[in-house]
């Protein structure tokens, strides 16, 4: 890596960190003390760059003006579009940086009821080939969807339109979570295991949603990729708690000690997904780590799921 992209990725990660910290979750008013002199300050090493000069007069024109929880919040979503432009141009450079993920209720909301249609999907029909071809049929959608979406900016425009209330800023210009989600559908359906299926879409749908609302609201903690602490504890809580309510019913025949512990090593395995997940979508990794993690553990004491 040039020093030159070195010092963009440093400048990345810094505005990122900035910008996460002026959410509706947890901003407070005495943040704005806190934030101007960093964002002085970052407006005065993207001055330095000539490339960074749009980035550095923004900035500088409107950092000052700064006051109220309305305008921080505003500031945000304009400068949403030029922080995803950088990290567009270090991606191609084979450098990652964190995508930018405001709280979103609508979306988490999304989430969780994504997850309990899909659990009802699966209770329904009750066949392993059946959920295969439905899942199949969802992720031949998706793709065929993100495909037009490349090839017609107006059809893109139109899909970001519609699902504005539940999509991420980075996903105008990336295949969206959804489509990942649907092709790890289509994997977890392929092991012919409805325990599986429903161990990852329960992880992810409540554990994922859980840790996005603690990790932004009460995160101190720092780990990775701007995960929290708080955040990875709030997954692996949650998700255990309704992977195995969601076991006992599927099989209760596993036990309450063995559910309890199967629920525990997706919802761990899922938890470590969402922290190192960067290059990869989640919404991806987290379904497939999960059932993975129950695979495994199956797998070491001998028990069919």
């Amino acid at each position: 890596m040039t020093s030159d992209l070195a010092e963009d990725r440093d400048l990345a990660l810094q505005l990122h960190k900035v910008l996460s910290e002026i959410d509706p979750a947890r901003w407070r008013d005495e943040m704005a003390a806190v934030l101007k002199p960093k964002l002085h300050e970052l407006q005065a090493k993207f001055a330095q760059r000539a490339h960074h000069a749009e980035l550095a007069s923004t900035l500088e024109a409107e950092v000052p003006g700064l006051d109220t929880r309305h305008q921080w919040l505003a500031f945000k979503k304009r400068l949403q579009p030029a922080y995803i432009e950088l990290a567009k141009r270090l991606k191609a450079e084979s450098i990652h940086v964190p995508s930018l993920r405001p709280t979103n209720y609508a979306r988490n909301v999304f989430h969780v009821t994504t997850a309990v249609c899909v659990v009802a999907l699966l209770m329904v029909l009750n066949n392993p080939p059946l959920v295969l071809g439905v899942a199949v049929a969802f992720a031949i959608a998706a793709w065929t969807t993100e495909l037009s979406r490349r090839l017609s900016p107006r059809i893109n425009g139109l899909v970001m339109k519609v699902f504005n209330p539940v999509a991420h800023p980075h996903e105008v210009q990336r295949v969206n979570s959804a489509t990942w989600y649907t092709t790890a559908l289509v994997l977890l359906a392929a092991t012919q295991s409805t325990l599986l299926c429903v161990t990852g879409v329960v992880v992810l749908g409540i554990g994922d949603p859980i840790a996005a609302l603690v990790g932004r609201r009460f995160g101190r903690i720092k780990l990775l990729h701007g995960r929290s602490l708080e955040g990875t504890l709030a997954f692996a809580l949650s998700a255990t708690v309704a992977t195995f309510i969601a076991f006992m019913v599927f099989q209760p025949a596993l036990g309450v000690g063995l559910a309890l512990g199967l629920a525990g090593a997706a919802s761990v395995a899922g938890a470590l997904a969402e922290l190192f997940s960067l290059r990869v979508d989640d919404n991806f990794s987290i379904p497939l780590s999960a059932a993975a993690g129950v695979a495994l553990v199956t797998a070491l004491l001998h028990v069919a799921v």
